[in-house]
C-alpha cells in the first residue's frame, strides 16, 4: 500500500509539471515587421535568412555547388543540387561503358529532405556507377552530364572517381568533411565551397528546388521556402488571422521537419492575368534551432518595381 500511494504521488507531482509545460516561457511579443528576400527574377540566388536576427545571413547563386556531403563522422548520404533540377542514374556498367546519356532513365531527391530518399541512395551497398545530369543554369541552359562511382568514406572524408562523360579514365576526389555544417558543399571540378552559414545561424532557405508531381509523374523546378534541417521545425495555422494567432495556439500544432513543408504552394499562378497570387491566410509558425517561436505569412511575391522573385512576409516573435 505504501509504494501505491508512493507511486500515486509521484505520478501526480509530473504530471503537475508537465500539464503548464511549453517549450519556452510565456514572454511579450514582438513587433510584427515586414521583411522582403530577393532570389531574382530568375531565381537564381539561394538565400539563407535568420528569424532570429531578422536578417540574410548569405547569399550565394544556385550555380556554386553540385553535391553535398553528409557531414558527420558517420554520414555518408549524399543530396543533390536541386535548385538546378539535377539527376541521377544508376548503372552497373564499369565507368568506361557509359558515354552517352541517350535511353537513361532518372531518379530525384526526394524534396522534403529524407535522406533515406536520396537519388544516389545507399551507395555503400549498391556499389554503382552514376550518371549525373547537371541540371540548368538560370538562364534555362543545360550544364551537360558527368559521372562518377563513390570509392569510400571515413569519418573525415569521402573518395570519388570522377570525369566527364565522355571519359574512359576516371580522376580521384577527396572531400573532407567539414565540422560546421550538416553538409560539405562541393562543385565537380573546382573543389570543396562555402555555401550554407553553421547549422545554428539560420532558419530559412530561399531557394529553387524540384518538385516531383504525380499522375503523371513529372519533376519540376518550383521557386519556395525550405526549413533548416539542425532542430527547426514548421506548422501551419490556416483558420485564423494572422493578427489573431497567438502563443497559445502553439499548443494544438502538430510541428513538421520535413524541408518542404512551407515550400512553394504559398502562391498559385493566376493564368488568366499572367500574376502570382499569394495565399497571405496561411499562417507559418516556426520553431527555430535557438527554440524561438515566429509566425509569419507570406503578403506578395513582387518588389515595388512589379519585378517577381521577391518574397515578402510579415514576421512576429510569438
Amino acid at each position: 500500500m505504501k509504494y501505491a500511494l508512493l507511486f500515486l504521488l509521484t505520478v501526480l507531482l509530473l504530471t503537475g509539471c508537465f500539464k503548464d509545460e511549453l517549450p519556452v516561457q510565456k514572454h511579450e511579443s514582438g513587433d510584427a515587421v515586414e521583411v522582403q528576400i530577393s532570389v531574382g527574377q530568375d531565381y537564381n540566388d539561394q538565400v539563407f535568412y535568420s528569424l532570429t536576427n531578422n536578417e540574410v545571413i548569405s547569399t550565394n547563386q544556385k550555380t556554386d555547388w553540385d553535391l553535398a556531403f553528409e557531414s558527420s563522422t558517420v554520414g555518408f548520404h549524399i543530396r543533390l543540387n536541386t535548385s538546378r533540377g539535377m539527376a541521377i542514374h544508376h548503372s552497373t556498367l564499369n565507368f568506361s561503358d557509359v558515354t552517352d546519356a541517350s535511353g537513361l532513365d532518372w531518379n530525384w531527391d526526394k524534396p522534403n529532405g529524407d535522406l533515406d530518399s536520396t537519388a544516389i541512395g545507399d551507395w555503400l551497398t549498391d556499389n554503382h556507377l552514376y550518371v549525373l545530369d547537371m541540371g540548368y543554369d538560370a538562364s534555362g541552359a543545360q550544364l551537360g552530364y558527368k559521372k562518377f562511382i563513390l570509392s569510400g568514406v571515413t569519418q573525415t572524408e569521402y573518395t570519388i572517381e570522377f570525369g566527364d562523360l565522355a571519359d574512359v579514365v576516371s580522376q580521384t576526389l577527396t572531400i573532407t568533411k567539414n565540422d560546421i555544417n550538416l553538409f560539405t558543399y562541393y562543385k565537380l571540378g573546382e573543389g570543396e565551397v562555402t555555401i550554407a552559414p553553421p547549422n545554428e545561424y539560420w532558419d530559412l532557405k530561399f531557394t529553387q528546388y524540384t518538385h516531383v508531381f504525380h499522375s503523371p509523374s513529372q519533376p519540376y523546378v518550383v521557386t519556395g521556402a525550405l526549413l533548416n534541417r539542425f532542430n527547426t521545425t514548421a506548422a501551419r495555422i490556416e483558420n485564423k488571422p494572422f493578427n489573431d494567432v497567438v502563443f497559445d495556439d502553439i499548443a494544438s500544432l502538430t510541428f513538421s521537419s520535413n524541408m518542404d513543408y512551407i515550400g512553394y504552394d504559398w502562391k498559385t499562378f493566376d493564368f488568366t492575368n499572367s500574376i502570382y497570387i499569394v495565399h497571405s491566410e496561411v499562417t507559418y509558425i516556426v520553431r527555430t534551432n535557438q527554440g524561438g517561436y515566429y509566425k509569419f505569412h507570406f503578403v506578395d511575391f513582387y518588389n515595388d518595381q512589379g519585378e517577381k522573385g521577391y518574397p515578402k512576409m510579415e514576421v512576429q516573435l510569438l
